[in-house]
């Protein structure tokens, strides 16, 4: 599996809406801004996220997006699917059959076991274990005067 910079950049969208849910609707440009991410670029992940149901957007001067469901409800893998399309094991596609040997056999298990497992994290991970992490990290690196 690679992940694009779609991928990337839409992982880093999600997680910020998650970051500052229950605040109210955050703008595009707050997210781009905060995130690096090129703001024409971006609009046009938040409207695939949007149209996978994963967030909401509401107009006018107080619009912007918010998660559609609270983000322990939202994993990695929903928002990588939304952007990124079906996760499939490129690997050995296409491959004969015919005169495997027993060493490519093992490396297509263990390449086969390699995906599942990736699939299973990010099917386990949520937008708020995320979070979690992410604000642990910054109470580490508040000073305190």
């Amino acid at each position: 599996m690679k992940l694009s910079t779609k991928g990337e950049y839409g992982l880093l969208a999600a997680i910020d809406l998650a970051l500052h849910s229950g605040r109210g609707p955050v703008q595009s440009v707050q997210i781009a801004e905060r995130q690096d991410i090129p703001k024409q670029y971006l609009d046009q992940l938040l409207l695939m996220l949007k149209k996978a149901g994963l967030i909401e957007s509401s107009r006018g001067r107080q619009g912007g997006y918010q998660l559609a469901r609270p983000a322990p409800e939202i994993t990695l893998f929903d928002v990588v699917t939304a952007l990124e399309g079906p996760i499939e094991n490129v690997n050995f596609v296409g491959k004969a059959k015919r005169g495997q040997n027993p060493s490519e056999r093992i490396l297509k298990d263990i390449w086969t076991n390699l995906f599942s497992h990736t699939v299973e994290t990010l099917k386990q991970k949520t937008l708020e274990e995320f979070c979690d992490r992410h604000r642990k990290i910054q109470e580490q690196f508040m000073y305190y005067i």
